[in-house]
């Protein structure tokens, strides 16, 4: 910075030379550009993790409702279209459906297990696209493999029959 002023023999003045905000500009434009790739990566890692966090938090609720309300209740999964959602045993929808966060799908993890071709592996009644869950605490055991349209990360949800319990594994499990 040049400091001019007409006081007396000293000349001074107050500003930035076009010099200086041409570097400045330069300096800002490279830390932008070497960090977009950092913030996308992020952005698709939250996704992904979001995704598996919602799905295992209805899972838990269909659990927590079958031991409470003592009868049977079901996450039913459309991978197709990304949605998911809770449901009594009549069929009756409790709550709203769900969707998959952007770029998130069901996907087959290739893992030469039965019937997994649309990201929902389940051991015990393979035909139906959900996991019950029952007034003792048990469920139908299987997992649930998510990952990213265009991107190589994956997270697999696990439930395990004899709890009900759900866990987030990252990557293929």
């Amino acid at each position: 910075m040049v400091n001019i002023s007409t006081t007396g023999d000293c000349i001074r003045r107050f500003g930035y030379t076009l010099i200086e905000l041409i570097i400045v500009l330069a300096i800002v434009g490279t830390v932008v550009s070497i960090s977009i790739p950092f913030v996308s990566d992020f952005l698709f890692r939250t996704n992904l993790e979001s995704s598996a966090e919602d799905i295992v938090s209805t899972l838990r609720w269909a659990r927590r409702l079958a031991i409470t309300k003592r009868k049977e209740y079901r996450v039913i999964f459309n991978p197709q279209r990304g949605k998911y959602w809770l449901e009594d045993k009549e069929g009756n929808i409790i709550g709203e459906r769900r969707s998959l966060q952007e770029n998130i799908v069901f996907a087959n993890p290739e893992l030469n297990k039965m019937q997994e071709e649309d990201g929902i592996v389940e051991f015990d009644n393979p035909d139906d696209s959900g996991f019950s869950f029952y007034p003792q605490g048990t469920a139908e055991s299987g997992s649930i493999y998510l990952k990213e349209k265009e991107g190589e990360r994956w997270h697999t949800i696990t439930i395990t029959a004899s709890t009900g319990y759900a866990r987030i594994y990252p990557g293929k499990h």
